[in-house]
């Protein structure tokens, strides 16, 4: 996210009114609110801003499900694109970057009708992490040989 400016959540409570002045002057139409001791800030915006974001998302998703609809769109524009988003991109197998792009539009486009981002950043996080095995030909070769047999009970793990 980019920098927002900060209040602390004191002046919230103390100067809604200044705090709110705050806001609507903002670039962003939105503020960090900084809890003292608590590890996670707060974002605070207005009800128009939050569904415009909610809406451009959306909008967003409908594209690239169009363009991953069409295969000409697809090689032509999306998977060109993808190197310049996603960088590590280029160390997947070609099918692998049209299974990346699809998967991550049908992500997209679930995460959005559950209103939570987490889905989206572990499906680009899992990818990523392929794409550093493709990358690393000696950890690519391993998990490419054949493994047979039982290779033992595994440990329980430990907390640390």
């Amino acid at each position: 996210m980019s920098e927002l400016p900060e209040v602390n959540f004191s002046d919230l409570l103390q100067r809604p009114n200044e705090t709110v002045e705050k806001l609507k002057s903002s670039r962003s139409h939105a503020l960090r609110v900084h809890r003292r001791g608590v590890e996670d800030d707060l974002v605070l915006t207005t009800v128009d801003r939050a569904t415009e974001e909610a809406e451009l998302a959306d909008v967003t998703v409908r594209v690239l499900r169009a363009v991953m609809a069409s295969p000409v769109l697809r090689s032509h524009y999306l998977l060109d694109v993808l190197p310049q988003i996603f960088p590590w991109v280029k160390f997947l197998p070609p099918d692998g970057r049209i299974e990346f792009a699809q998967e991550l539009v049908d992500t997209m486009d679930a995460s959005a009708a559950l209103g939570i981002p987490g889905p989206v950043l572990m499906l680009i996080a899992q990818w990523r992490n392929t794409a550093g095995i493709y990358a690393d030909p000696e950890l690519l070769a391993i998990l490419r040989s054949p493994r047979g047999g039982d290779f033992g009970p595994v440990p329980r793990p430990t907390v640390e």
